[in-house]
């Protein structure tokens, strides 16, 4: 059995209906399908979520909601009569318009898109249709209660030969309904098919699975046939946004694997993502860096020395909220790598802390830092990978501005700076996966 998750560019119009329809009769095992809002037809349009937010802050300013609104209205009844369904969302789209104009809630605003969606799809594929509100359980205090989950789910699915489904949102025992944060569309399939231990998840989007390097960078980067949930979550965290790692815990935790398909392409398998390796394993998986990194250089003489340097240094960041990215560390010196962001209204306060705290020799900051991370199972397996990507960087002339090697032997991490990381990325690429 496969729970199929598709998202809003699958569902944008009638047209990417039919698609929908077509994968979903190609594979009668994909059985339980989760379904976004409708996203955008072109650039130039909105996402029907984008517009349910807009009419949720007019109303809550008492100003008429009827221009935004008939947005909505017009994009699903053209849908729906494209469909051969005219009419049958009119209803609903009625009573959501009172509801919002009325005081709705935002959660119960924002998921509306989903929730009509599924209702039409559920109509024309003559699929039960199964609110979210009764599956995904909530506590009053807005986080998502796991066990009542899973539970909710089997007891309202295991019986059913199939069901369509709403994505990102819950309720509580009140009714109150509840939305998931980042990918919760993706999260609501990943809860699902692993309370009802599918054999797979898939996740049908606009993109053929992921790819071993942001193509703005290296546009003819080749496609990850297959890649590990460890990997992801490395290549996610440096930028990689295909989908976030925390998305599918549910089903990396029950050890179901994720498929990455493009709704557009459903003959290309895509990317596989796997809770162990599969087949053969490349030396590098993908690379991905991101901009906007601070280093806090703090030096002091005999600092290995001081039992709980560290400890003080990382606490001051902690009681300002900030998190720190890395720790590179020598015996004379320790290097806090932070975002720009975060660091940026707080410098002078932490600095000044860290001077009456740890009495360094010397303490500054460096700014414009990318970080470039190499990720791969097998990068460990083969001898001389550090040395082959320090020389392929090296040869083009970038300066390397700090070094980490995860103890999880998954990635090595270089630090260049900001105007570097385009040609970083590049040079990894042609050493390790172009030839």
């Amino acid at each position: 059995m496969i729970v199929a998750k598709f998202g809003g560019s699958s569902l944008s119009d009638a047209a990417q209906f039919e698609k929908v329809r077509r994968i979903l009769n190609a594979d009668l095992d994909r059985q339980f399908i989760v379904v976004s809002a409708p996203g955008k037809r072109d650039d130039s349009d909105q996402k029907i979520t984008d517009l349910l937010i807009a009419c949720h802050q007019l109303a809550a300013k008492q100003a008429p909601i009827d221009p935004v609104y008939a947005n909505i209205t017009q994009r699903f009844q053209q849908i729906a009569s494209l469909l051969g369904e005219a009419g049958f969302l009119d209803e609903d789209l009625h009573a959501i318009y009172h509801a919002i104009r009325e005081g709705a809630t935002l959660p119960f605003t924002v998921s509306r898109g989903e929730y009509l969606c599924a209702k039409l799809l559920a109509r024309w594929l003559n699929r039960p249709f199964v609110d979210a509100a009764n599956l995904l359980r909530f506590h009053q205090s807005d986080k998502l209660d796991d066990d009542a989950t899973i539970q909710a789910v089997r007891t309202a699915l295991l019986p059913l030969p199939g069901a369509v489904i709403p994505g990102f949102y819950g309720a509580d025992s009140r009714g109150g309904i509840h939305t998931l944060s980042r990918g919760g569309s993706d999260t609501s399939a990943a809860l699902i098919a692993g309370a009802l231990d599918a054999e797979l998840l898939e996740i049908w989007t606009d993109v053929t699975g992921f790819r071993a390097a942001d193509p703005r960078i290296v546009p003819d980067a080749q496609y990850i046939a297959s890649l590990t949930y460890r990997e992801l979550r490395e290549l996610s965290y440096m930028g990689a946004t295909v989908l976030h790692e925390e998305a599918v815990f549910p089903v990396r935790k029950a050890g179901i694997p994720t498929s990455i398909r493009n709704t557009n392409d459903p003959l290309h398998p895509g990317t596989l993502i796997t809770y162990r390796s599969q087949a053969k394993i490349p030396v590098v998986t993908g690379i991905a860096g991101k901009k906007g990194f601070s280093m806090v250089v703090v030096e002091k003489n005999q600092m290995n020395n001081e039992v709980g340097f560290g400890r003080r240094v990382l606490t001051i960041f902690e009681n300002h909220g900030i998190n720190f990215e890395h720790l590179p560390t020598g015996i004379d010196a320790l290097c806090v790598l932070v975002a720009t962001k975060a660091l940026e209204a707080q410098r002078e306060v932490i600095l000044r802390e860290i001077e009456q705290t740890v009495a360094p020799d010397t303490l500054h900051t460096e700014d414009n830092i990318a970080l470039v991370a190499c990720v791969g199972v097998g990068m460990f397996r083969q001898y001389g990978t550090a040395a082959r990507l320090i020389t392929a960087v090296s040869e083009q002339g970038i300066g390397i501005r700090t070094m980490l090697q995860a103890p999880s032997e998954l990635s090595i991490i270089l630090g260049v700076d900001d105007a570097n990381l385009d040609n970083t990325v590049s040079a990894i690429y042609d050493a390790f996966i172009r030839t």
